[in-house]
């Protein structure tokens, strides 16, 4: 039995040889019209419909079970590009708050060599728990040369007076402090006012200015020396708002600073010797 069935295997494999070789020979040599490329295309069409369903549903399928397979390593993958992800946005934070802070530098260093004075370069490192944004605390004291008394400038404009110092911080009042006063001039005119802090919308209120002045919108304030307390010429501020009321003697002026009080991280202090407190009309 055995044998018999190994001569017939023999048998149908040389036939299909056989077969084989003579299909592909025909193949070849019978041409595109020939009977066998017909039959290879009608088959081709038979199925084709076919395959193509068979292929449409088993794709969502395979789909599936793919995803199943590869689950775990989808999962993996994803919480690693999150990772990544935030991590590129600390980076990117960080580039564009060290592109700010060479800005800022670039511009207080441009500032600080037009001066005639020496100068302290500070950071602020804190504001007191008492107000909000009328005073800063800086990290240069007495040791560093800070002095009470001494103006504080930023963003090249005068923002405020130092008050108290300790060995190695000092606190600056700002010019928005309602208690702040400075003797100012107005380029324009010559005349002389006083601005004064005010809390609100980071502008700063320009007093004593007679209803007849000329000043108009845009005229820069500058610091009038006045009262020895603030050097002459220090840029404060435009005026943003001009008005006149009722039968006041005065003008009601605002002066929009070129900086934000509420947003300070490097300062100047000047090197200058005052010789009164920071108070209305210095």
């Amino acid at each position: 039995m055995p044998d018999f069935f190994s001569r017939r295997s023999y048998l149908v494999l040389i036939i299909l040889i056989a077969v084989s070789i003579f299909i592909t020979t025909v193949h070849y040599r019978e041409g595109e019209d020939g009977l066998i490329h017909r039959s290879e295309r009608l088959v081709m069409a038979a199925i084709s419909p076919l395959q193509a369903a068979v292929t449409s549903i088993l794709t969502p399928v395979k789909d599936g079970w793919d995803y199943l397979v590869h689950f775990g390593d989808l999962k993996r993958e994803n919480r690693g590009l999150k990772q990544e992800i935030d991590h590129l946005r600390e980076q990117v934070f960080e580039l564009q708050s060290l592109k700010r802070e060479n800005s800022r530098l670039r511009s207080l260093i441009g500032f600080k060599d037009q001066l005639q004075y020496e100068t302290i370069p500070a950071r602020v490192i804190g504001m007191p728990a008492s107000n909000w944004w009328s005073s800063v605390i800086i990290d240069k004291g007495y040791s560093d040369g800070v002095r009470r008394h001494m103006p504080v400038i930023a963003g090249g404009s005068l923002i405020g007076q130092v008050v108290d110092v300790t060995q190695s911080a000092s606190k600056v009042t700002l010019l928005n402090d309602v208690q702040s006063g400075v003797s100012v001039q107005v380029e324009s005119t010559g005349e002389i006012g006083v601005v004064k802090g005010q809390l609100r919308e980071n502008r700063l209120s320009l007093r004593y200015i007679s209803r007849d002045s000329a000043i108009q919108v845009g005229d820069r304030i500058v610091t009038s020396g006045l009262g020895g307390l603030f050097p002459r010429g220090l840029y404060v501020g435009k005026v943003s708002k001009v008005t006149l009321s009722g039968y006041g003697l005065y003008k009601n002026v605002e002066v929009m600073p070129p900086v934000d009080f509420s947003s300070l991280e490097e300062v100047l202090v000047v090197k200058c010797e005052p010789i009164t407190a920071f108070k209305e009309g210095n």
